[in-house]
């Protein structure tokens, strides 16, 4: 990989072991910049979700990350994005071919992410965990995606009727149905498609969580619906049930001035021993769900997309006591490639075989330099 112009980095190029890639270094020298970088090559973007000027780093014109990536079946892809200041454009290549729908890359690099800012998974708002689900449900099927961009644009248009209605004291029905029924008919497929995920999901989590954090602990997952999906096992079934919804809240919607029901209100649950956890865990048991979570996304996704996902993991032993850290370690040793920030290695000491497989990397102002060992490290 090579990142010109981006953040920090003025040009760094970085030669990849297959294995553990550990990026040392203080806070504020340019690791979490450089998966980052890895985030563009195989999302089109930053997963901070940063615009693309704020990327760019201070003065230049434009920035440019490029990268070889290899498929499970080794076939090589040669990808490039770029981004111009003065045009304010972005363009993404695959092999010198542009891609024009930049949604269209999602699902063929997967990638986990696991981040300080995964922590709103299991400690924030709704919202952030349907962005876990969808995200993770986005790289495994493009149907999906289709479908959420459109109930997305769908949702914005009825939105907004329904709040012109309000200010202006004027019935909505007649400018609603079209949206009704294109809204019903997305949010059905969503709906069942975070049915069956959560389904498929939640034994991941479970094996994942109890090889962290042995067995003393029993981790469960469910999915709660703004329809009565426990009914539900077709997307006619889920149709019908959406439209009884939609009629139900009505009025409340009219008063509002926005749309009651549907995916966009859904929510995943996480309880450890009954207990839900964003109320009753201790911070080491969020971090060790957030793992588990990542760990399962992996799993997940290298079933279902036949391809080995990337791992990119900024600051995760940060929270994790010694014991649990020492189990992640043994599950990343059995993993694809991964890239780990960290300011220490002492956790990976005497666990990790450095030199081929595995590389250690320095990271200083913006410079990533590749330190060369052999053997285990003591």
């Amino acid at each position: 990989m090579q990142l010109t112009a981006f953040r920090n980095h003025d040009q760094t190029e970085i030669d990849c072991a297959p294995g553990i890639n550990i990026l040392l270094g203080k806070n504020g020298e340019g690791k979490t910049n450089t998966l980052e970088g890895l985030s563009y090559l195989c999302l089109t973007k930053s997963f901070f979700g940063s615009n693309d000027s704020t990327v760019l780093q201070s003065g230049q014109p434009g920035f440019e990350v490029n990268g070889t990536l290899c498929s499970d079946a080794g076939i090589e892809y040669r990808v490039r994005a770029a981004f111009r200041n003065e045009s304010g454009e972005k363009e993404f290549f695959i092999n010198t071919s542009p891609v024009e729908r930049f949604s269209s890359v999602i699902g063929q690099f997967p990638v986990v992410i696991l981040s300080p800012e995964s922590g709103a998974i299991t400690n924030g708002a709704p919202a952030e965990r349907r962005k876990f689900m969808d995200f993770v449900i986005s790289q495994s099927s493009k149907r999906y995606l289709e479908d959420l961009l459109e109930y997305r644009r769908i949702l914005r248009q009825r939105n907004k009727i329904l709040l012109d209605a309000k200010l202006g004291r004027t019935d909505p029905s007649r400018l609603l149905q079209p949206w009704d029924e294109e809204l019903v008919d997305r949010g059905a497929r969503i709906f069942i498609r975070r049915k069956t995920f959560a389904a498929e999901f939640s034994p991941h989590v479970i094996k994942a969580y109890r090889q962290l954090a042995g067995g003393s602990e029993s981790p469960a997952m469910k999915y709660h619906s703004s329809i009565p999906m426990e009914e539900t096992q077709t997307e006619d079934e889920a149709r019908n049930l959406f439209e009884q919804q939609l009629e139900r809240t009505h009025s409340d919607e009219r008063r509002s001035g926005t749309t009651m029901v549907g995916p966009h209100r859904d929510e995943l649950e996480f309880s450890i021993n009954g207990m839900t956890l964003k109320h009753h865990a201790s911070q080491g048991q969020h971090k060790t769900i957030q793992i588990s979570l990542k760990t399962a996304e992996y799993q997940y996704l290298r079933e279902c997309c036949r391809e080995t996902p990337i791992l990119l993991l900024d600051d995760v032993f940060s929270e994790l006591d010694a014991d649990r850290s020492e189990r992640m370690i043994g599950m990343l040793n059995t993993m694809g490639q991964a890239f780990i920030t960290a300011t220490g290695d002492e956790m990976l000491r005497g666990q990790v075989a450095w030199g081929g497989g595995n590389r250690k990397f320095s990271v200083q102002q913006g410079s990533v330099l590749h330190e060369e060992a052999a053997g285990i490290v003591q």
